[in-house]
């Protein structure tokens, strides 16, 4: 007969937040000692299993935690029969965090099944043990072989973007933009010969040496070292690979579009602007054309916002990146295990930023085109100097712009709105801002003549996939997005419609009044 037991697991001394019902501690103690600092990688496909953990507290942020408060999991005592013997396990949360709770319930299914057909017959015996069962998922005590810590619980849900994707898709991804990269180069260096394309060449082969060292990396510092000047490297395609672009269509011969994006725009927007180009609207009227007050203010707010475009995504970059090395040097173990996160959120942003660009380019191949102010030069009157400054802006870009033919689509349009969404996952206030700024790029690209309606409209799709391909909105998101936009745009009119008519109406009571 046995003589029931209580065992009351209390909060430990320790940082470590699973139990078991072993009296020795030494296996405890083991995997406490194995808590360590996540390993990076870039190839999620081999990452250590410790990186999976967080991935999987990243998912939490998904589950609705509103299910956990019916659980039956609470301050109880458990009876389990064992050997004829039965244990009573009193489960005592006081003092824990209600938040570390939650996960931990979350990711531990306790199931111990005592005996239901307790018969006491006064020899105190209760039953024979027909079932002892304590399950716990692969999140319990370990994830997938890793002891679960509340250093690595503790981290903040709202920093992880695996609720977003899986580690594993981020490093699949980005691999892939490097091996676009490297691909665009071999081809480019093919068609025209690598003297042509030599800047982008030597950057994609700085990208490929760096990721390299970045895959074979011993440790954790080597690694921030290396994905930092690849980092670089990816950034320094933007301004490179334009200009290779442009020399490949030079150099294959590549008849332009714009005759056939000229007629689009005549198509869509010829009954508002004259050939469907606001640019020469603005140019022939009289209240804010480009001699007026307003047009030289507009000129001016529009030609900053058009230049703002080259700095919002190096800005989050570096941003990341300084978040990377900081939780790299800290000492705080809560801070280094956010080192994954800030290393996932690069390779995310990265993805969504650059492969914006590669996109883009690929089209200026297939669709060369010189923009409105080159093909149209003939139909424009007045120069758009603003108040000096923004003439002075336009002659820099126009003369670093020769022999370009990035028209269709406007890769300013596509990249800046990529930029502020993917940013608004990161820093919203930053995205915020960036949307701002982007919604003013898209206005500019148009008002200063650097690009048709119909780059605009070809833009949008190329920012939503590449959003898509980052991972940080599924096309779930967009659709909810499409809906609410469609919605408010609806309850617009529709408020409109009610003005007018009350208006109306009130005007009508006045008439007959007097």
């Amino acid at each position: 007969m046995g003589v029931p037991q209580t065992i009351d697991i209390q909060n430990q001394g320790t940082d470590f937040k699973y139990f078991h019902l072993k009296e020795d501690l030494t296996d405890d103690l083991d995997l406490i000692k194995d808590s360590h600092i996540p390993r990076l990688s870039l190839w999620g496909w081999f990452t250590p299993q410790h990186n999976k953990m967080i991935y999987q507290l990243g998912q939490l942020g998904k589950k609705d935690s509103n299910s956990l408060n019916s659980s039956n999991i609470s301050n109880s005592t458990t009876t389990v029969e064992s050997n004829g013997a039965s244990t009573s396990i009193s489960i005592d949360r006081e003092g824990s965090d209600s938040e570390d709770m939650i996960q931990m319930m979350d990711y531990t299914k306790i199931d111990i099944n005592a005996s239901r057909d307790t018969n006491s017959s006064g020899s105190g015996s209760v039953g024979t043990a027909n079932d002892e069962e304590i399950e716990y998922l692969n999140q319990s005590q370990q994830l997938d072989g890793v002891p679960f810590t509340s250093t690595t619980s503790s981290i903040n849900p709202k920093l992880l973007p695996h609720k977003f994707c899986s580690p594993i898709y981020s490093d699949v991804t980005f691999s892939l933009l490097v091996a676009v990269v490297c691909i665009f180069s071999i081809v480019y260096c093919f068609l025209v010969g690598p003297k042509a394309v030599l800047p982008a060449f030597l950057v994609s082969l700085l990208i490929f040496i760096s990721y390299i060292f970045a895959c074979f990396s011993p440790n954790n510092k080597w690694y921030i070292y290396s994905v930092t000047v690849l980092s670089v490297g990816l950034g320094l395609t933007i301004p490179t690979f334009f200009a290779a672009t442009g020399a490949v269509v030079l150099g294959l011969g590549r008849s332009t579009w714009d005759s056939s994006l000229v007629s689009a725009d005549s198509s869509l927007l010829g009954w508002v602007f004259p050939m469907g180009q606001m640019g020469l609207y603005v140019d022939k009227s009289t209240l804010i054309g480009p001699d007026s007050f307003i047009g030289e203010l507009s000129t001016e707010i529009l030609q900053l916002s058009y230049i703002s475009y080259y700095i919002w995504g190096y800005f989050m970059e570096v941003w990341i990146l300084f978040n990377l090395w900081k939780c790299s040097l800290s000492k705080d173990p809560i801070k280094q295990q956010e080192l994954a996160i800030w290393d996932q959120r690069l390779k995310m942003f990265i993805c969504s930023w650059i492969s914006t660009y590669f996109l883009v380019f690929s089209i200026n191949l297939s669709f060369p085109a010189v923009s409105p102010r080159v093909y149209l030069r003939g139909e424009y009157t007045n120069q758009l100097n603003g108040f000096g400054f923004a003439g002075f802006v336009r002659r820099k870009i126009e003369d670093a712009a020769k022999g370009s033919f990035g028209s269709f689509p406007s890769g300013h349009i596509a990249t800046s709105w990529a930029i502020s969404f993917a940013s608004y996952r990161i820093v919203p206030a930053y995205g915020f801002i960036s949307g701002v700024a982007s919604f003013l790029i898209t206005i500019a690209t148009m008002y200063l003549r650097y690009h048709y309606f119909v780059d605009f409209l070809a833009a949008v799709p190329v920012a939503i996939l590449c959003l898509l391909y980052g991972g940080f909105y599924s096309p779930k998101d967009f659709k909810n997005l499409f809906v609410s936009a469609y919605r408010s745009i609806k309850n617009l009119f529709k408020y409109l419609k009610n003005l007018i008519t009350n208006s109306v109406s009130k005007f009508n009571k006045l008439n007959d009044k007097y």
